[in-house]
C-alpha cells in the first residue's frame, strides 16, 4: 500500500513508524512538510487485538500531533488495523486534542467475529434493517460507543469473497465485515461499500490487488465531497 500512496503521489519519502511489544514507538524516514504526509505504522507484534492496537493508535496520534502539528488526518486500515482505526474515533470527542479523522477506508475488518475465532461460515446474518443477527464483544463495544462515530467522517469498507461455500475472504465472513454499516452508515458524511469477488478476494492479497489500491487512493486523495 505504501509503494502505491507513494506513485500516486509522486513521492519518495515517507515516515514509518514503528510500535514494539509494549508500545514504545521509534521511527524512521521523513515527515514531508506537503498536504499529504504518508506515514506506515507497523506493529511489531500483530496478535495483540484490536484493543490494544487502538490504545497504541491513540498513542501514535497524540505523539504526530506534538511533533508535526496537524489536526485532522486520513486512514487506512486492514483486518485488525481496521478495527482499531473505529475504536480510536470513538474517542475523539473525549480528547480535543486528538486530531481529527476524516477519511476512513476499512479493508477486511473483522468487526463482528472471525472465523474460528467466535464465528462459523454463514452462522451469522444481517437482518433486513441491517442489523446483525449476533453481536461479538467488539462489535458490541463499538455498537454501545456509536454516537461518539465523528458525523463528518468519510468510509470506504472494501470486504472480500472468495466465493466458496464460506461466504468469507477465508477468515473474516461478508456478515461481519458488512456488520459496520449499520452502525456507521447512518452517523457519517459518507459511507461506501466496496465488494471484491474471487481469487483476488483473499483476506491477505486484498491490501496488495492494483485494483483495490487505485480505488482507496482515488478515495483518499481525489474524493470531490466538502
Amino acid at each position: 500500500m505504501i509503494e502505491s500512496a507513494l506513485k500516486f503521489n509522486h513521492k519518495t519519502e515517507y515516515l514509518k513508524a514503528m510500535i514494539n511489544w509494549n508500545g514504545k514507538i521509534t521511527y524512521e524516514g521523513t515527515w514531508t512538510d506537503d498536504a499529504h504526509p504518508i506515514i506506515q505504522v507497523v506493529f511489531q507484534n500483530k496478535y495483540v487485538g484490536s484493543n490494544l492496537i487502538s490504545y497504541w493508535l491513540s498513542k501514535l496520534l497524540f505523539n504526530l500531533r506534538t511533533k508535526y502539528e496537524f489536526d485532522t488526518y486520513d486512514a487506512i486500515g486492514h483486518s485488525l488495523g481496521a478495527v482499531a482505526l473505529v475504536l480510536v474515533n470513538l474517542k475523539e470527542k473525549l480528547h480535543p486534542y486528538m486530531p481529527r479523522l476524516k477519511k476512513l477506508v476499512l479493508i477486511a475488518g473483522p468487526f463482528n467475529g472471525i472465523l474460528g475465532l467466535g464465528d462459523l461460515p454463514n452462522l451469522n446474518r444481517i437482518k433486513p434493517d441491517g442489523r446483525p443477527a449476533f453481536m461479538s464483544p467488539t462489535y458490541f463495544r463499538i455498537f454501545m460507543g456509536r454516537n461518539s462515530i465523528s458525523s463528518d467522517l468519510r468510509v470506504l469498507n472494501i470486504y472480500g469473497n472468495v466465493e466458496d461455500y464460506s461466504n468469507s475472504d477465508k477468515y473474516i465472513s461478508v456478515t461481519s465485515v458488512q456488520s459496520i454499516s449499520y452502525i456507521l452508515k447512518p452517523r457519517v458524511k459518507e459511507y461506501i461499500d466496496y465488494p471484491v469477488n474471487g481469487s483476488k478476494a483473499e483476506h491477505s492479497l486484498m491490501h496488495d490487488d492494483s485494483e483495490i489500491l487505485k480505488r482507496v487512493n482515488n478515495f483518499i486523495y481525489y474524493n470531490p465531497l466538502t
